[in-house]
């Protein structure tokens, strides 16, 4: 398109707004309100980072056949960490039991290995023969114990029974020693009971009888030697992440005041791509605010004025309204790149109005009428704003080139709304010029009563000395380019996000304190057999730290293991619990045989002191029995049994009695449920064969056991799988091993996605920065016809960004998936600014630009800009601040390369021609 067409065609634009105003001003004012309906109506938020991502690129296509084949959802993570983990225990399995009763929201919630839901073939899971062992010996040391409870249904009952056991045995009696762990872990969770609100849990049958300390931990999922307990769960559809994760905030600060003392949080990958995109949201919200705020504030303060620069926002504001429209329309969608686009417009469009308005005061003040000094301006000045709009445009939409479905959106959405700002700009702010005093008022101004004003002697300071002042751009320069070897890229998305959210918080906390990763690799074996053959290999892996699989439960056990499981069911079968009692706790009967219960203890205690304490020469067979029970069993155990008795009884007393009664109730009928259950499931245990695919529960079948009959391999890393020197070597070593295989399997999950979308991110805006280049050089050429002007237009670009760079390596500011959006964005900016100098400069053939209105537009333009960007830098996510802050530098780099280098250097070249001819 020829400058000459341009010129007509505005020319006709400016005629027919002057003439038929009111068509211009009402329609667009009908169908802002239309697009604003619209987009509330029908935009969406994506929080999903795959989504960004072409589902054509092989390695995403894996990934979303995974997730099809084996019907999952990424599991949203309750964290409680507190220095008792008996409270983090109590924490866990209160909101086990809360998420189970909605399973309408929540699925697969796993916090500990359960023997009921593992189904009939549990005892076949343990990797280890020694976990059954262990348990047949400890179910086997407990027989009288568990004969005690056969015999109870409560505890008062249980209390009375062991009362009577104390009255027929000796204290050194082996039977009473054993019971005396348990007995101490019922009273002190049965005192907790009464101090928290809530159905309490139970002390949890498997390890109420293990002597060992760790077994808690071993059968929970804990972290930090047993400071860190998790509970994970995933959303029960799709659709309902959301609503999972806030109903799952709800409920752990529910528990949270049932169980005080701790700290909770909830982590995961979907809560923090929805902590981001609701951050992001805040933010971009914020910042538009801000942003529109601040540019108005500018406009009026550089021009003295606010009806003009009012003016102006107003028709931004329509715009604005246009291409969230366009937005709903063309895309439907927000997404975590595209989140900001509103304040980077708001800085970017306001430009227009700028240009015009300056312009048309201009021209006002020479005594040009209104509709004169609209016409000049929209024929003069539009052609550059029509073409730096167009460049800026074509830098944005040279984004649509590449292969990241993100960046496209990226690229049309903000390069339309350029467009879509201009209409406004072109039509709607000319008609609101033609009114207002401030017309009158211009015009009252001739030329000579203009005052002199300071830009133009500011200008002089570098035009009096082109040669000097380009000699200080080169140096700048020449600083710049020593910089760059320290420019590097920050692929760790995590680092993007704030700082202050607690998912952030608590999924660093679990990088530093978890000995194993929460972030997982994804092996998928086509058959049973392959994945067995597959584990050992990936094992042996030195990034690797540990594999899980079904493959273990579906491989036939040992001989002597199948003997075990046979024993231990047949031995649990032999012991039967009656239901727990219906009736209310009795305290006052319970409270007397506790009284009972610490009499003995005491008693207890004080013949343990004097077997100890005794100065008579022991007999061998009394060494025997200290050695066996009484150096085992040390007198401070029945105090500490006998000062827990005395509390539980205290509490009773400072309760009201309906709820002490009530609260001891629950307690009581969920151990002897669990009880009932525990030793039910024990019972039931089928050692008649191996475990087949359909013996498995429905859980552990679903994660590990695709749809088609593929089989899953879950593989940790030993590294912190953030960190993209750890991810990169990790899914390397997958990748190598599977090659090597004839039948190679899939190699997809967390850590590919993370290592291709942040690499084919990075990439993509690489090279839209070339084809933003291209485009923008093609659109000059037409515009200029002369490569050597397309080339000084290019040059403020040039040097701005490379004083960015400068700037960014002395810093030590990197770039990253956020704010490697300014590469091209840079270079859209900057050679609006070369275009509008030099369309001024080819009208007057002068290089004084400052005194006059597109110098001042240049500059009040790249001022407004830097606010729009500016104002991302109040943003708390750090992708979006990064933005913000190398935006405006970069701005500010640009603006200073077009307002000091341009006219000196067409300074020197106009006085180069002059002295040829």
């Amino acid at each position: 398109m020829s400058s000459s067409f341009a010129a007509r065609i505005l020319r006709i634009l400016a005629a027919v707004v002057c003439k038929y105003p009111k068509a211009f001003l009402l329609p667009q004012i009908f169908l802002f309100f239309a697009s604003v309906f619209y987009t509330i109506q029908n935009l969406e938020f994506h929080t999903d980072r795959n989504a960004l991502v072409d589902a054509d690129e092989p390695y995403h296509r894996n990934y979303l056949d995974y997730k099809a084949n084996f019907d999952r959802e990424d599991d949203i993570i309750a964290v409680v960490e507190s220095g008792d983990a008996e409270k983090n225990r109590q924490f866990v399995e209160r909101l086990g039991a809360r998420l189970n009763a909605e399973p309408e929201l929540f699925s697969g919630v796993f916090y500990k290995g359960d023997l009921e839901k593992l189904g009939r073939k549990a005892l076949f899971f343990p990797k280890e023969d020694s976990v059954i062992q262990e348990m047949s010996e400890q179910i086997r040391q407990a027989r009288p114990m568990l004969e005690a409870f056969q015999r109870v249904n409560s505890l008062e009952s249980l209390l009375n029974e062991v009362n009577r056991q104390f009255r027929t045995a000796e204290p050194e009696d082996a039977a009473l020693v054993d019971a005396l762990p348990a007995l101490q872990r019922i009273l002190s969770q049965a005192d907790a009971a009464l101090s928290r609100q809530g159905a309490p849990p139970s002390p949890d049958t498997e390890t109420l009888f293990n002597p060992d300390p760790q077994a808690l931990q071993k059968k929970y999922l804990t972290f930090a030697a047993g400071k860190i307990y998790l509970l994970a769960a995933r959303p029960a559809a799709p659709e309902r992440k959301k609503e999972a994760v806030a109903r799952l905030r709800e409920l752990t600060e529910a528990v949270q005041v049932e169980v005080p003392g701790i700290n909770v949080g909830v982590t995961g990958e979907t809560v923090l791509a929805l902590d981001e995109m609701r951050q992001s949201q805040t933010d971009s919200l914020a910042a538009s605010c801000v942003s529109l705020a601040l540019v108005t504030l500018i406009f009026s303060f550089c021009y003295q004025e606010t009806g003009r620069p009012i003016k102006a926002t107003l028709c931004l504001i329509i715009g604005l309204g246009y291409t969230m429209g366009y937005t709903t329309l063309l895309v439907g969608r927000l997404n975590i790149l595209t989140i900001a686009f509103l304040p980077m417009l708001i800085g970017l469009a306001i430009d227009f109005g700028i240009h015009l308005i300056t312009r048309y005061e201009e021209e006002l003040r020479r005594g040009a009428c209104a509709e004169t000094a609209i016409q000049k301006s929209l024929i003069h000045t539009g052609q550059g704003i029509f073409t730096g709009c167009l460049t800026t445009a074509g830098a944005f939409c040279a984004m649509a080139l590449t292969e990241f479905q993100g960046v496209q959106e990226m690229g049309w959405i903000t390069g339309g709304g350029l467009i879509l700002t201009l209409i406004p700009m072109m039509t709607v702010l000319p008609v609101l010029l033609l009114r207002g005093r401030q017309n009158a008022l211009d015009q009252q101004i001739s030329p000579p009563q203009i005052p002199k004003n300071r830009r133009a002697a500011v200008e002089q300071i570098w035009l009096r000395r082109p040669k000097q002042t380009l000699a200080v751009g080169l140096l700048l320069t020449g600083i710049a380019l020593a910089q760059l070897p320290k420019i590097r890229f920050d692929y760790n998305l995590l680092n993007m996000q704030a700082e202050n959210l607690p998912a952030v918080q608590y999924e660093k906390k679990l990088i530093q304190e978890a000995d194993k990763s929460v972030i997982f690799a994804l092996v998928i074996a086509d058959s049973l057999e392959q994945a067995k053959t597959l584990e050992p290999e990936i094992r042996r892996l030195p990034s690797v730290a540990d594999v899980d699989s079904v493959t273990r439960f579906l491989s036939a056990p040992q001989a002597r293991r199948l003997e075990t499981i046979r024993h231990l069911q047949q031995e649990s079968a032999k012991i039967q619990f009656a239901a727990p009692a219906s009736k209310p706790v009795h305290l006052d009967e319970l409270s007397q045989a506790l009284t009972f219960f610490q009499c003995y203890l005491s008693l207890a205690a004080q013949a343990v002191e004097e077997t100890v304490a005794s100065s008579n020469p022991p007999s061998r067979q009394q060494l025997q029995k200290i050695a066996a029970n009484v150096a085992v069993s040390k007198a401070e155990t029945f105090r500490a049994l006998e000062a827990t008795a005395g509390r539980l009884q205290r509490n009773m007393r400072l309760l009201p009695p309906q709820q002490a009664s009530q609260q001891l109730a629950a307690f009581q009928n969920a151990l002897f449920n669990d009880l009932r259950q525990t030793f039910g499931a024990l019972a039931n245990q089928d050692a008649s064969a191996p475990p087949t695919a359909d013996d498995l529960p429905s859980n552990l079948r679903k994660r590990f056991i695709g749809k088609s009959g593929q089989h899953l391999l879950q593989v940790y890393p030993k590294e912190n799988l953030w960190e993209r020197v750890h991810q990169k070597t990790f899914v390397q070593d997958l990748r190598n091993l599977a090659a090597r295989l004839k039948n190679p399997p899939i190699v997809t999950g967390t850590p590919v996605q993370l290592l291709e979308y942040t690499s084919l991110l990075k990439r993509s805006y690489e090279e839209t920065a070339l084809y933003a280049l291209a485009v923008i050089a093609v659109l000059a050429l037409l515009h200029f016809r002369s490569w050597l002007v397309v080339l000084l237009a290019l040059l403020p670009v040039a040097l701005g960004s490379l004083w960015l760079l400068g700037l960014m390596g002395i810093f030590n500011i990197p770039f990253n998936p956020a704010n490697i959006m300014t590469l091209p964005l840079v270079i859209g900016i900057g050679v609006t600014n070369g275009i509008h100098i030099l369309n001024r400069y080819r009208e007057e053939q002068r290089p004084e630009l400052l005194s006059k209105s597109t110098g001042k537009a240049v500059l009040v333009s790249g001022l407004t800009t830097m606010a729009g960007f500016g104002s991302l830098l109040l943003a708390h996510h750090h992708g979006i601040q990064s933005l913000g802050l190398v935006m405006t530098v970069g701005v500010f780099a640009c603006m200073t390369a077009g307002l000091a280098i341009l006219p000196c250097l067409l300074q020197l070249l106009s006085s180069f021609q002059t002295a040829n001819h």
